[in-house]
């Protein structure tokens, strides 16, 4: 590959020009230690592997839906093995988030309006333009063996016709930003939000990641895998779950599709 980034030290990368998933290449090592060594439980200073792909061949995104890989875009996975319990390695998402968040921000021009959407997306003007995906192996301790965090961020390209809008850093006005500067960047945001996380617990990840939150104390729609809520977005609990209240009743809610609630529709017209 043409471009390979400087990443702090605790992250150990490995680049490909093309791969089925960069999530996929992740679970791989992470169930193969002969293939590598395996990254150290040693609290700070565990190794990081970092997996990137100029392009992917068979991405994917939540519940299996696939994502567009081509070329010129940011691909990347990192394993960790966190040794922690799998509620609590769930938090790390909202590190990434936060990470991101961040990155995307300081490429962009000044003022312009970057929010997190729970529970993984990162939109710019209100348009995705980045996604995050947790995939984990449980351990005998009720802990997990390892973490992967997948991370797609469009730099130069973007889907079209979606189910929510999306854009890329290039449409938004970064149009100089590189492929290996971002993860750069990502991987020092990361590494600062896990130091905290690891020394002051969830707390101010939640709070940093509610700051940005899109459509906080707005309604929401909420889709389920066997049904559709609306309500109001009243927050996170402490460990993440989205708080919805719906007429005076809060519904704690671990996993689903949020958008936006539709405008009621105009009352009809008579005569």
């Amino acid at each position: 590959m043409s471009e390979s980034p400087s990443l702090p030290g605790p992250f150990r990368l490995v680049l490909y020009d093309s791969i089925d998933s960069t999530n996929e290449e992740a679970k791989r090592l992470a169930a193969a230690p002969a293939k590598m060594d395996k990254p150290s439980r040693q609290g700070e200073a565990g190794e990081i592997t970092v997996i990137r792909a100029k392009e992917q061949t068979a991405g994917k995104g939540r519940r299996g839906r696939s994502w567009v890989s081509k070329p010129g875009n940011l691909y990347c996975s990192l394993l960790l093995r966190p040794d922690v319990p799998a509620a609590a390695a769930m938090q790390l998402g909202f590190v990434a988030a936060n990470s991101v968040a961040e990155s995307v921000a300081a490429v962009l021009p000044s003022g312009t309006f970057v929010t997190c959407k729970w529970p993984n997306d990162v939109l710019v003007e209100g348009r995705k333009v980045a996604g995050i995906m947790l995939e984990s192996s449980a351990a005998g301790d009720a802990g997990v063996d390892w973490l992967v965090i997948g991370v797609g961020i469009n730099i130069r390209h973007h889907p079209s016709q979606t189910r929510f809008p999306a854009t890329s850093l290039a449409s938004e006005g970064a149009g100089n930003v590189t492929v290996a500067g971002l993860l750069e960047l990502l991987c020092q945001r990361f590494l600062a939000g896990l130091a905290t996380w690891r020394n002051l617990g969830f707390a101010p990840i939640r709070g940093a990641w509610l700051r940005r939150a899109e459509s906080l104390g707005g309604q929401l729609k909420v889709r389920l895998e066997r049904e559709t809520l609306h309500g109001i977005f009243k927050g996170l609990d402490a460990d993440g779950a989205l708080i919805l209240n719906q007429d005076g009743r809060e519904r704690r809610i671990t996993a689903g599709d949020v958008f936006p609630a539709e405008p009621p529709a105009p009352p009809a017209r008579s005569g």
